[in-house]
């Protein structure tokens, strides 16, 4: 007879990050550290309230915001907030996150305090070359840029909001966080890079005629849209509308679709042409099979072989801005491109140069 297995959920070690877990319904609940009087009082409210007739759901929603450790905010909010965010989105939002776990993890998040972030904030200005993942496997950090630090610490402080918005934590915690300023210039040892600016077209045409077939399309396509590298190589048979003079997609996910914001590729006949010679009889099939990080790589790989500064695909978004600014305006570049604010297309125009250029020529008498 087998042997009848027990209805309440056990309290178990995850070897990974030596945390306590149980399983409810399948799902893992974090405990805090393993073999501690917390995680096992933790352990012994949250059975009480489940015997009761609680949810999961509710019986975390009553915890006591003391005893409420970081990593079990940070999981909460990667299961319930995370997901609704694009997928490049996701990536920094869960390196953020996995610098906070590593440091602080088993600190009470009410206890997270300015200092704390100031820590955090320095272990991404050195990087990590022993860091680790979730799994134990080598995962290396390298040293970040200090514009995107400061993009990084707000999605930190962004963490702490959604935890006061559900009540999780008390206001007084991501108050005391907005305390800490962004890095200025010359303030730590994080770089500073330059702008992306737009590719030469003599390098562009380097790089192209050293391309195989496949990648020379995909940069025509760039060249031709405006589109970012990930949404064609994405991109399915099905996605596109190919019923009008000029075939459109209007993309499901993308870069700003967590905030309502529309995304729609228009391909006109040249750009046609070129998904033609790739297209499947599968509608679910994507028109280029390949990655978006072996694509920029055989590009940096080409740029070192013709020995011309080296550029990323991204750039071309930036030639195409560039391009379309100064002949058609602002306008038509920010509808092609995608942006939803102006500001972001106008660092594409020559036009505030030009200005300037004539300006310091009428003063010179030229």
């Amino acid at each position: 007879m087998p042997r009848r297995r027990s209805a309440l959920p056990k309290l178990c070690l995850h070897k990974p990050s030596g945390r306590a877990v149980m399983f409810v319904n399948r799902r893992p609940v974090y405990l805090g550290k393993y073999d501690t009087p917390e995680a096992r009082e933790a352990y012994g409210e949250l059975i009480a309230k489940l015997c009761k007739g609680e949810t999961l759901e509710a019986a975390q929603a009553n915890q006591s915001p003391a005893g409420l450790k970081l990593v079990d905010l940070l999981l909460k909010y990667a299961t319930e907030e995370l997901p609704r965010f694009s997928r490049d989105e996701k990536h920094c939002q869960r390196s953020a996150i996995r610098i906070l776990r590593q440091l602080f993890g088993e600190t009470n998040a009410v206890d997270f305090g300015p200092l704390k972030l100031r820590i955090v904030r320095d272990a991404m200005v050195a990087g990590d070359p022993h860091a680790v993942d979730s799994d134990g496997k080598p995962s290396p950090r390298k040293p970040w840029s200090r514009d995107f630090i400061n993009k990084q610490v707000k999605r930190v402080r962004a963490i702490f909001r959604w935890g006061v918005s559900w009540e999780i934590i008390p206001q007084t915690v991501a108050d005391a966080l907005n305390s800490v300023l962004p890095l200025k210039m010359g303030e730590t040892a994080a770089p500073d890079y330059k702008a992306r600016r737009s590719v030469p077209p003599a390098n562009i045409e380097a790089v192209r005629e050293r391309l195989k077939p496949r990648d020379r399309d995909i940069l025509d396509l760039m060249l031709l849209t405006g589109a970012r590298p990930g949404e064609l190589i994405g991109l399915r048979v099905k996605d596109v509308d190919r019923t009008g003079e000029t075939w459109r997609c209007e993309l499901a996910k993308h870069k700003t679709s967590h905030k309502g914001k529309d995304r729609i590729l228009i391909f006109n006949r040249k750009a046609q042409a070129i998904l033609l010679r790739h297209i499947k009889a599968d509608p679910d099939a994507r028109f280029f099979i390949t990655t978006r990080s072996t694509f920029s790589n055989k590009i940096k790989a080409v740029c070192e072989a013709a020995e011309i500064t080296p550029w990323v695909p991204h750039q071309l978004r930036h030639t195409v801005g560039t391009l379309l600014a100064d002949e058609m305006g602002l306008e038509s570049a920010q509808r092609l491109l995608g942006h939803s604010d102006s500001m972001m297309t106008e660092h594409y125009s020559r036009a505030a140069e030009k200005m300037a250029t004539a300006a310091a020529k009428r003063l010179g008498g030229d």
